[in-house]
This record gives C-alpha cells, structure tokens and sequence, in this order.
C-alpha cells in the first residue's frame, strides 16, 4: 500500500511541476519517496492533487500570530517535544511543510525522512515568497494535527 501511496504522490508532484514549470530536487530513494521541494507558490494545485496532505507551519509563535497559510498545523521549530508531534503523523498522509524563508522546513522535512515518514514536500519560499505574491493570509487557530 505505501508503494502504491509513493508512486501516486511521485506521479501528481512530476505532473505539477511538468505543468507550472520549474524544477524540483530529485527524490532521494530508498525504497520509499523523500523529500521533494516544490514552490510554495504551486500550493493550491499541490493541495488540489493530494487532498489528504497535512500542511504544517513550523515558524516561531510571533511569527505564526503575524498570519499563516489557511489549513495550516502548527508545529513550533522552537518546541522541546516537536520530534514527538512529528512522530505522531500517520504515515498514509503527505505532510507539507513551510516555514519563513525555507530554512526551518528544511530541518523539520529531514527530521521526517529520518523519521521514516514516507511522504514530504518542503515547500520551498516559506512565507516570504507566499506574500511577496500578495497571497492571503489567515490569522485564525492551527488545524488539529491527525
């Protein structure tokens, strides 16, 4: 089932990134897909195409009460027990993670891959790109992680 899972996901992320142009990071294999970058600018047709993808915010508290992507979880960087959160997320479900500028999400993806959560996409811009675009923001709670 997860290789059936990985392939659905390595099929919809090529075709998006096919379709909007622009590159991503090639997968890293195992056995299981990795960490893919994508823009975070292409985060409609991603969410479109996996529709069961947790999408989770990982900037500090200040940060995250400024504004955040609608839909999002949250999961401080800054957290003693964030590892515990991660390890929590079921694993038939992509999770899709962003930060300010990209450097927190890259961190968390790879605590995910280490994790062996089979299914990631660091959402490469973070917030900055999201609103240099002028992209909308809420300010409304986190969505419950699963």
């Amino acid at each position: 089932m997860k290789s059936a899972h990985s392939l659905i996901l390595l099929a919809c992320i090529a075709l998006l990134t096919a379709c909007a142009g622009g590159s991503t990071k090639p997968a890293e294999t195992d056995g299981r897909l990795q960490v893919q970058e994508i823009s975070i600018l292409k985060l409609d047709s991603l969410q479109a195409a996996l529709p069961t993808a947790i999408l989770i915010d990982v900037r500090s508290d200040e940060e995250w009460a400024a504004g955040h992507l609608a839909g999002a979880s949250y999961v401080s960087f800054d957290w003693d027990h964030r590892l515990d959160s991660l390890k929590a997320l079921p694993e038939n479900r992509p999770v899709l993670v962003y930060c300010e500028a990209g450097g927190r999400s890259g961190v968390i993806t790879e605590e995910l891959r280490i994790l062996g959560h089979p299914y990631i996409v660091d959402l490469i811009g973070g917030m900055e790109a999201w609103s240099e675009n002028e992209r909308p923001v809420v300010f409304d709670a986190p969505v419950a992680l699963p």
